[in-house]
């Protein structure tokens, strides 16, 4: 890998509160390195909820909170093709193996809805699509 081991323990830490399964996890390590490549953001909700304290079922965020500036935030201002400072929780085997070899595809945005199933999409607009078939379904997870 070009990333060093920090780095790699720190998308590890991030993939694993992302993913469900190992399968998903390659996909979303795989999303990520796409999305650094390009100097996105990985927009990674989850990392907001860490900067912030909130427990990830204790309730929806705002805008203005996603939008915070904070280290650890990667959805944050100025956080386009960076990391988080450190690692944001322990990792298993499988999000480690999914950072080191991810899937190869070009994926840039992932959503999970209440039955555990990751939907990857190339585009923002193939997204939000998602997201709207996932609330007209009923299976968005809402907090």
């Amino acid at each position: 890998s070009n990333k060093s081991v920090h780095e790699i323990l720190t998308l590890a830490s991030i993939v694993e509160l992302e993913g469900v399964t190992d399968e998903d996890r390659k996909g979303i390590a795989s999303v990520f390195y796409n999305r650094l490549n390009k100097k996105m953001s990985l927009g990674s909700d989850i990392t907001t909820y860490y900067a912030l304290k909130v427990e990830l079922n204790e309730r929806g965020l705002t805008d203005k909170e996603f939008n915070t500036a904070n280290p650890y935030n990667t959805r944050g201002p100025k956080m386009n093709g960076k990391l988080p400072v450190g690692a944001i929780s322990n990792f298993s085997e499988g999000s480690f193996e999914a950072v080191l070899n991810p899937d190869s595809n070009s994926y840039y945005y992932f959503v999970a809805d209440k039955n555990g199933k990751t939907h990857f999409t190339k585009t923002y607009e193939e997204h939000i699509k998602v997201i709207k078939e996932l609330k007209e379904k009923g299976v968005w997870i809402e907090w």
